[in-house]
C-alpha cells in the first residue's frame, strides 16, 4: 500500500482543485491510501470530507483564497502570514511523518497572492524524510519555485505546451529533461455528456428562453481571467450582430475572486446589465453548461483549464484567447481569440450567432477532442508514475 499526500495551498472552488480531489476519490484503494494537506480551507473542503479520507487544514482561521478580504490574513506580505507559513510547514512535517507519507504529490499555488508554496511543501516534506517527491504543475512562475528542481522524483506537466517551457528554461528553473512527464487533464466523460442531461430544462433553470443565443463561461471572477473583456466583446455582440441581437444572453458561472462587484458595474456601464447573469459558484457545472451555445474564456493566463476541457466535452465550440495550453486543447473545435482586442472574440461570437451550422460541427469536434482527456485515463497514469516515483527514489524504504 502506498501512501501518498496531496499537498495543496486551499481548496478553493477552483479547476486544479476539482481536478486534485476527482483524483484522490479515483485512486485505487487497494493500491493507495490517500492523504490532503491543506494550508487553508475552501468551498469544496466539504466535497474533500466527503472522500473519507485523513484532511488536515493548517491555518482554517485564513479566509479560502476565492476572495480577497483587506482584514484578512491572504497574501504572502499579509500582517502574520510568514508566522502561520512556519508554524504549518512544522505541522505538516509532522503529519507526513507520523502518517507514514510514502510520495508527497504538491500542486502549485494558484492565487496571484497565495499565501503558502511549492517551496513550503517541498520543504515539509524533506524535513520528514518522505521517500519520493512529485510535483504537479500547470506552468512556470519562477519566482514560486524552489531553487532546485531537480531533486523531484517526477514532475507531472499537464500539457506538451507546459512541458516545453520547462525545458526551455532548464537551465535557470533546474529541471532535468526525465523527470518531466505529461499526463493530460481529465474529466468525467459520464457526468460531462450532452445526451444526459434536457437543454430546454437546463435553459429554463437558469432563466433562459429557447431562442436565446447563450454566450456561456465558467470562471473565478477574478482579474486574471480577464472577464471585463469579455464583456465588452458581449457588448459588441449586442450592438453589432445581424439578425437582431435581442437574443443575445450571457451567463457568468463561477465564485467571486474579487472582481465581482466591478463586473456587475462593468455591464451596467456597458448597458448590457439585462443580458449578463452572474450564477456565482455552481455545483451542476453539467447542466449549467448544456444551457450555452458557445463557451468562452478570455484569460491573461492559464494552464490547462478544465473548464474548457468540461464545456469541449459538452459539445460546445470554444472561443478563447491562446494562453497557456489553450491552443494546444483547441484544435478545429473553436476560435482563438486576442486578448486586449474585444472586437477579436466578438467577431467569433457574431460568427457562431449568425451560423449555427458551424457551431453545431465545432461543437461535435469538440466532443471528439474531450474523449482524449478521460478522467479515468488521467488516473490511471498517475497511479502509474507514483509508482514509478517510489521506485526510482534513492530514498525509497
Amino acid at each position: 500500500m502506498i501512501k501518498v499526500g496531496a499537498i495543496c495551498d486551499n481548496v478553493a472552488m477552483g479547476g486544479q482543485e476539482l481536478g486534485c480531489i476527482g483524483l484522490l476519490r479515483g485512486l485505487d484503494r487497494a493500491r493507495f491510501s490517500p492523504h490532503l494537506y491543506s494550508f487553508r480551507a475552501g468551498r469544496l473542503l466539504p466535497e474533500a470530507q466527503a472522500l473519507g479520507i485523513p484532511i488536515v487544514v493548517g491555518a482554517p482561521e485564513l479566509a479560502s483564497g476565492e476572495r480577497a478580504h483587506p482584514d484578512s490574513i491572504y497574501g504572502m506580505a499579509g500582517p502574520g502570514s510568514g508566522v502561520l507559513r512556519e508554524r504549518f510547514r512544522r505541522q505538516l512535517a509532522a503529519h507526513l511523518r507520523d502518517d507514514g507519507i510514502d510520495v508527497a504529490l504538491i500542486y502549485p499555488e494558484t492565487m496571484m497572492f497565495a499565501a503558502w508554496g511549492v517551496a513550503d511543501g517541498v520543504a515539509a516534506a524533506r524535513s520528514a524524510k518522505v521517500a519520493a517527491i512529485v510535483e504537479r504543475t500547470d506552468g512556470v512562475v519562477v519566482a514560486n519555485n524552489p531553487r532546485d528542481n531537480s531533486t523531484f522524483d517526477k514532475v507531472i506537466c499537464e500539457s506538451k505546451t507546459i512541458r516545453k517551457m520547462i525545458l526551455a528554461q532548464r537551465p535557470v528553473l533546474g529541471y532535468r529533461r526525465e523527470q518531466l512527464v505529461v499526463i493530460p487533464n481529465g474529466v468525467d466523460l459520464r457526468r460531462f455528456d450532452p445526451n444526459r442531461y434536457d437543454r430546454a430544462q437546463c435553459r429554463a433553470a437558469l432563466g433562459l428562453e429557447s431562442g436565446d443565443f447563450v454566450i456561456g463561461t465558467v470562471a473565478r471572477l477574478a482579474p486574471v481571467k480577464n472577464l471585463g473583456h469579455l464583456l465588452r466583446a458581449i457588448a459588441t455582440v449586442v450592438k453589432t450582430a445581424a439578425p437582431p441581437a435581442r437574443r443575445v444572453k450571457a451567463v457568468f458561472a463561477g465564485p467571486d475572486g474579487g472582481c465581482e462587484a466591478e463586473l456587475k458595474a462593468q455591464a451596467s456601464r456597458l448597458g448590457i446589465a439585462d443580458r449578463v447573469a452572474f450564477v456565482g459558484a455552481r455545483s451542476d457545472v453539467p447542466e449549467v453548461l448544456r444551457a450555452f451555445d458557445v463557451f468562452a474564456l478570455t484569460s491573461i493566463t492559464e494552464g490547462t483549464p478544465f473548464a474548457v476541457l468540461e464545456a469541449m466535452a459538452m459539445g460546445l465550440p470554444i472561443v478563447a484567447t491562446p494562453v497557456g495550453s489553450i491552443p494546444e486543447i483547441v484544435d478545429g473545435n473553436g476560435y482563438l481569440v486576442s486578448v486586449v482586442q474585444p472586437e477579436d472574440p466578438a467577431n467569433a461570437l457574431i460568427a457562431l450567432m449568425e451560423h449555427p451550422e458551424l457551431a453545431t460541427s465545432l461543437g461535435r469536434r469538440s466532443r471528439k477532442l474531450a474523449l482524449k482527456h478521460d478522467l479515468d485515463l488521467m488516473i490511471q497514469r498517475y497511479q502509474e508514475v507514483l509508482e514509478e516515483a517510489l521506485g526510482c527514489s534513492p530514498n525509497r524504504p
